[in-house]
């Protein structure tokens, strides 16, 4: 039977042509095409310092949020999470408008800086809006997983009385409540807290340069009992016999009825994570203490954190052991991606000059033809020999302005950065030889235990040395340890993650009908993942134990 598809039918009706859907396939770049990243975000860094995520900048915002949530159940508002988002995004305008007027010009700059920073320089009054597009503004980005790990807030879906709270509350305990009265303090004088914040007319200049004088992020240093109160939220804990109740359970309506007694609630945040927390930040005052130019330089941060001081005590010991691993795995991370980078380069121009994809020779005669970047190692040279080179101190490699670099006496970071410049497989090689000889020595429980930390797509460092070493035992040549991180760390890897984003097409490369086929969705590197030292200098200064970060970006965004 013959398909009409499209022009008349046999009855006189017209007969639409087809109308396509969209495709169902999603060209993207995908941001961790080798699943390094995730070591770090989500393996590594709640390790190292839980509940401080990079955009956790500011410390008074603690106290400003745990201000708004004290508010919003004290006028008995709707216990509704639409209505708390809405109230919080544009109380966070508002603050964000008197951080840009600082009468100090402090240059502070708060959530949604981008789009108010306009607004504040023009004379008012000032239009009403809402921070950003996002659930709960930067309170929902950047401040409530915080703040429920450090035990201060109960989130929404948290049992009470075996049922699910509606929204997020303050537990009812003095740590957690500390910090909102200690805000409420700073501004209860002023006409916005006691008349505008509750309107919805235009913001007059007056008001909010009034506001702005009390509330300011910089303010927080000249206010004892808050910063007090702030610092017991980050590094405290509560007393064993203190019950987290629910604030206001029996004052507003939607709470009622959920429970005849007092009783727990919240995610529960373990003595051991503020341990943690405690120790990371004293370690990086340490740092700091040893060369104040890690507030604003991060290679003199990671190379503190690789070449720390001398530790003050075991517990020290154990925590600059475990920050030195999180270093090495970067340094890893850089090696391999420049050894990506090649590959990807390479095996699209080899494709392009044959017409189709490469067979499982081809491919590695593309790894092989890597050695002969920059540096210049041969194919058939011995990667031992390489390695022998670099313990006898007698390999230089010229970086991207032909300046020779003494690979064994150069910093750690140094070499990161050398690779990174260089973008080639053979630099790639050379910085992960360098790497794991720097590692032969290393020990003590915190290294092992976070050298050990792997992503459900890569090996932890120490697998990958463990692996190199054996790999070397073979006495390979330069061609086969280049095929060898290829063929183990890159290839599968890479399409094992692609094939887990579908429909997001993401593949550099995959296996199609026995051949290796390339695409031109851009090679570029892949970054590293945030390490903290933004935070931590913008945390520190803020509570007033460390050094003004003047010269990094402690921006919102």
């Amino acid at each position: 039977m013959a398909v009409q598809t499209e022009g008349w039918a046999a009855d006189g009706t017209r007969v639409p042509a087809p109308a396509w859907i969209e495709a169902s396939l999603k060209l993207k770049e995908g941001r961790d095409p080798l699943g390094l990243q995730t070591t770090t975000q989500d393996r590594l860094m709640p390790v190292l310092l839980p509940g401080i995520l990079e955009l956790t900048r500011r410390a008074r915002y603690f106290s400003f949020h745990a201000f708004l949530l004290a508010e919003y159940r004290d006028r008995h508002l709707a216990a509704d999470g639409n209505a708390l988002s809405a109230f919080i995004k544009r109380r966070e305008w508002e603050f964000g408008l008197a951080v840009l007027r600082c009468p100090r010009g402090c240059g502070s700059s708060p959530v949604g800086a981008r789009r108010l920073s306009g607004l504040a320089r023009g004379p008012g009054p000032y239009e009403r809006g809402e921070s950003v597009a996002s659930a709960f503004g930067g309170y929902g980005l950047y401040y409530r997983s915080p703040m429920a790990e450090f035990g201060i807030v109960a989130r929404a879906g948290t049992l009470l009385g075996g049922r699910p709270i509606p929204i997020d509350v303050l537990h009812d305990t003095d740590r957690a409540r500390r910090p909102a009265s200690a805000f409420k303090s700073a501004v209860e004088h002023t006409a916005y807290y006691q008349r505008v914040m509750w309107t919805t007319d235009d913001l007059p200049a007056d008001v909010i340069d009034e506001y702005a004088h009390a509330a300011c992020l910089c303010r927080l240093r000249e206010l004892p009992e808050e910063r007090a109160a702030v610092h017991a939220a980050l590094f405290c804990t509560d007393a064993p016999t203190v019950e987290a109740r629910s604030p206001g359970a029996d004052e507003n309506s939607a709470l009622q009825g959920v429970g005849d007694g007092p009783e727990a609630i919240g995610e529960v945040f373990a003595e051991a994570g503020v341990r943690q927390r405690c120790l990371s930040v004293g370690h990086y005052l340490s740092l700091l203490d040893a060369d104040p130019s890690v507030v604003a330089s991060e290679t003199a941060y990671r190379d503190g954190l690789w070449s720390p001081p001398v530790p003050r005590g075991d517990a020290h010991a154990v925590v600059a052991g475990q920050w030195a691993a999180l270093i090495a795995k970067d340094v890893w991370q850089e090696a391999l991606c420049s050894v990506w980078v090649e590959f990807c380069r390479a095996g699209l121009i080899r494709t392009g000059e044959l017409g189709r994809g490469l067979t499982w020779d081809e491919v590695r005669g593309v790894a092989a033809g890597l050695a002969t970047g920059q540096p210049d190692l041969h194919p058939t040279s011995s990667t031992t020999a390489v390695a022998a080179q670099l313990a006898a101190g007698t390999l230089a490699v010229p970086d991207a302005d032909g300046i020779l670099v003494d690979v064994a006496t150069a910093p750690l970071d140094d070499l990161r950065r050398l690779t990174s410049q260089l973008d080639t497989a053979s630099s790639g090689l050379v910085v992960l030889l360098e790497l794991v000889r720097r590692m032969e020595g290393r020990a003590g429980d915190g290294w092992q235990k976070a050298a050990a930390i792997r992503s459900g797509w890569q090996p932890s460092i120490a697998d990958v040395t463990a692996a190199l070493r054996t790999h070397l035992a073979g006495s390979p040549t330069v061609a086969d340890t280049l095929w060898w991180l290829v063929s183990r760390f890159v290839i599968p890897v890479h399409e094992r993650i692609a094939y887990s984003k579908l429909p997001e097409r993401t593949f550099r490369f995959r296996w199609e009908d026995g051949l290796l086929h390339f695409y031109d969705h851009g090679v570029e590197r892949f970054p590293l993942a945030a390490v903290r030292n933004a935070p931590l200098a913008s945390l520190t200064w803020d509570l007033d134990c460390g050094v003004r970060p003047t010269t990094i970006d402690v921006r919102q965004r």
